[in-house]
């Protein structure tokens, strides 16, 4: 029997025990291989070109070249290789600026081993990532305004075939997936897609994807 090749795996951070730690807590897995370790973003991008491997577990904070800046550069030189960031940073704006840079995954460096290994499985497959922490530091920064006071639930509310493909679009479903799952035409689900972005004010697909992921994960009413 062929068995499935193993998940490739290089670790950036510029603490040695740091990678060794994780190195270690993945040597017990049957599906996950680390091939490379990096001290710094610029030596992820090396290891990069010369292993390509499957997922870059990257730090933010390195010297030479931080984490965002090389997560940036990697996705532009390998498409296959995809990048989780693993740190101590849960403040929305150190969010919001790695989900810009091309990574797919974001945990954090106390996620428990079951939370990286489930993250690692998940980036392998197409998938994104998020720990439940960031989840809920999106999801409080989305329902709280700039001056921090409460934001009202002002949103429309959707209609049943609106609710059917926001959870489509949580799944990770493309416009052509959902028109299948639901029976009607790619027209109607971009039409459908067009006025939940306007009940919810979200001006683009990623935030909107975004918002659908969290939602289902803080299981929210609208």
């Amino acid at each position: 029997m062929k068995h499935a090749a193993k998940t490739r795996i290089v670790i950036a951070d510029d603490h040695q025990l740091v990678r060794a730690g994780i190195a270690a807590l993945l040597a017990d897995t049957k599906d996950i291989e680390v091939v490379g370790e990096a001290a710094n973003g610029r030596e992820a991008i090396e290891k990069v070109k010369a292993l390509a491997p499957d997922i870059v577990l990257m730090d933010i904070s390195m010297p030479v070249l931080d984490g965002i800046k090389a997560a940036k550069e990697i996705s532009e030189i390998s498409k296959l290789t995809k990048i989780i960031m693993l740190t101590q940073y849960e403040q929305v704006e150190y969010i919001r600026r790695v989900m810009h840079s091309g990574v797919s995954g974001y945990i954090l460096k106390n996620s428990l081993v079951g939370d990286l290994t489930k993250a690692i499985r998940s980036v392998r497959e197409g998938k994104h990532y998020l720990a439940e922490a960031v989840s809920e530091a999106m999801m409080d920064a989305y329902l709280k305004p700039a001056d921090g006071s409460p934001k009202q639930k002002n949103h429309k509310r959707l209609t049943k075939r609106e609710e059917e493909i926001m959870e489509c679009i949580s799944e990770g479903c493309s416009n052509q997936q959902i028109a299948g799952r639901l029976f009607i035409s790619v027209r109607t689900v971009e039409f459908h897609r067009t006025n939940i972005m306007e009940k919810l004010g979200i001006h683009d697909t990623v935030n909107l994807v975004r918002y659908a992921i969290q939602r289902k994960l803080m299981n929210l009413e609208l």
